[in-house]
Order: C-alpha cells, then sequence, then structure tokens
C-alpha cells in the first residue's frame, strides 16, 4: 500500500473516538431522542484521557472489561495498550470485553472494524456473572491469555451489582494491577448503590481505593497483593 494511503492504527481510533464523542453529545444534550437500551451511556471524554494516562503509567497489556456497550471506553483501552507496545503483533486478544445486549455488540464490532482493532479485541456476550464464573478456566486453557492476570479491569455494568462483579475480578487481577469503575458520582439516580460499592471496597485489606471526581466519577481500585 502506498504511504500516502497508509493511515496509522491510532489515527484510525481517534477517528472513531470523535464520532462516537459527537453521537454520545448528541444523546447527552438531548438533540437525538433514543431509547435507553439503544444509548451508548459511554464514559466522558476526559474519563477516556483518564484511562489513557492510568494505563500508561503501569505500562497495561492486558485487560477485562464489563460492560462494552459500543465500544468507546474499550477504544480508549485500546489506543493506549497501541501506545505502550512498538509490535502490534503482541497485542493480539489483549482486551477481553463482556457484553449482554446483542445489538450493542453489533455496533461495538462495527467500530472495532473501523478503527482497526478487531485482531486485540475478544468480546464474549452473555451474562457477566456467568462469564466471570468460568473466566479463570477460559483463561488456564487459552494459549493466548497463557493463563496470566490482567493488569487493569474496567466495570461499568449494571449498578446494582457491582459489589459482586468487584469480588468476582480480584483473584483475576495482578498485584499492583487496577481496578476502574464509572458513574460513583453521576447520575444521582445511582448514589445508593455506589456509596454500598466504595465502603465494600475500602473495607478490602489487600485494596487501596480513591474516588477520581473526573467524567461521571471513578474509583479507582489498587490490588496491593
Amino acid at each position: 500500500m502506498p504511504d500516502s494511503e497508509f493511515i496509522a492504527p491510532h489515527t484510525k481510533i481517534l477517528n472513531i473516538l470523535d464520532k462516537l464523542d459527537s453521537q454520545s453529545e448528541s444523546e447527552r444534550s438531548g438533540k437525538v431522542k433514543i431509547s435507553h437500551d439503544d444509548s451508548m451511556l459511554a464514559i466522558t471524554n476526559d474519563t477516556g484521557k483518564f484511562l489513557n494516562i492510568l494505563l500508561s503509567a503501569i505500562n497495561c497489556n492486558r485487560v477485562l472489561e464489563i460492560g462494552t456497550s459500543v465500544g468507546y471506553s474499550t477504544l480508549w483501552i485500546a489506543l493506549t495498550l497501541i501506545q505502550n507496545q512498538e509490535s502490534l503483533i503482541n497485542l493480539k486478544r489483549s482486551i477481553l470485553t463482556i457484553e449482554n445486549s446483542p445489538s450493542k455488540i453489533k455496533r461495538a464490532r462495527k467500530n472495532f472494524e473501523d478503527a482497526g482493532v478487531t485482531d486485540m479485541v475478544e468480546i464474549v456476550e452473555g451474562n457477566a456473572f456467568e462469564i466471570l464464573a468460568e473466566l479463570p478456566e477460559k483463561i488456564k486453557n487459552d494459549s493466548i491469555w497463557g493463563n496470566k492476570l490482567f493488569d487493569f479491569v474496567f466495570i461499568d455494568a449494571d449498578k446494582e451489582n457491582l459489589v459482586r462483579y468487584f469480588d468476582l475480578v480480584i483473584p483475576l487481577v495482578r498485584k499492583g494491577g487496577l481496578i476502574v469503575t464509572d458513574n460513583i458520582l453521576l447520575p444521582e439516580d445511582y448514589r445508593s448503590s455506589m456509596i454500598e460499592y466504595v465502603n465494600h471496597v475500602r473495607k478490602k485489606k489487600n485494596i487501596q481505593s480513591v474516588t477520581v471526581p473526573i467524567g461521571y466519577g471513578e474509583e479507582v481500585s489498587l490490588k496491593l497483593n
């Protein structure tokens, strides 16, 4: 392919992120009317940049995401992994993301294809509890995942079940790995679930955790041992 036609992987991702930013802003502002089930419900742009910095700082290579939606947060993560690595070969199936909505998975796959990151992302469709319970065995028997723990987990799923998600992913995270959970501060409708979640996380002796007031609020939890 001539150099004039080559588009760098990070440029493709940024182009799709720009498109999704515009779509998300239209949904938030009410310019477009869309059902709750079809809406992106994505993290904010500044949260994406925050994750980019955070994952770069820990030299992240392996990621688990609970709640793909249309892939906006996944693309921010993919961008970081590409920036962290000199070779895309090492990034094959480096992000495992879980989503229960077939329609959102279809949209996410299209976004990943357009961004050129399909080889990096493995989407697992279904109930997150069931998938997380089976994940240790799946990783153990998969030659690519190689029975290694995750560097980073991002949780952006049904808020009433966050405590259960957290307890299921803790054994899957390496020492020094991070778990970040979205919507800690906003919307207000989630407040009671988030208070319960934060209290639960901060009682863990092997966890250091803090709320970062960026976007909708992120709980950043470090696994100490």
